[in-house]
């Protein structure tokens, strides 16, 4: 019996940590498919937030915590790389989310309906990192309302 317990631990030691890492696999799968689409991006949300060093906190379906470096040129994802809690670099914005709530963007019809939804009731946090930043976020938080309540995205 013991031999069966220590097993199991065991095999869930191995697999656990695997389930809570697909996230970040399909999230990076995701890349080139969201790159082929950034051109149509509108041009002031390109200017506005199209070159950024952001820092993606996942928490896990299990509770972990995932972190990820994705560095944005011009709306394209040039860099997006797992890291370490601590790893070091000049993030200019952190965005926090929940696994179910990145699975169900990246799943979605409309990725960027889903993704302002989930901003907008909070399963998604954004944190400009620094004065310039925070203003630069906010004015396009700001186009963007606008932009919907024309009917522009």
């Amino acid at each position: 019996m013991k031999k069966i317990l220590v097993t199991l631990m065991l095999l869930l030691t191995v697999f656990v940590p695997m389930a809570s890492a697909d996230i970040v696999n399909d999230l990076d799968n995701k890349v080139s498919e969201y790159n082929q689409n950034a051109e149509y991006i509108p041009s002031y949300l390109k200017s506005l937030l199209g070159s950024e060093i952001i820092k993606l906190v996942i928490v896990t379906d299990d509770g972990e915590e995932e972190y990820i470096k994705a560095i944005t040129e011009d709306a394209y994802i040039t860099a997006f790389e797992e890291v370490d809690e601590n790893a070091e670099f000049d993030a200019t914005m952190v965005v926090g989310a929940n696994e179910a709530t990145l699975r169900t963007i990246i799943n979605s019809q409309d990725p960027l309906q889903e993704f302002i939804a989930a901003k907008d009731n909070g399963e998604i946090v954004i944190e400009p990192v620094g004065f310039v930043n925070t203003v630069k976020y906010t004015v396009a938080i700001v186009v963007v309302k606008v932009s919907q309540l024309f009917g522009f995205m």
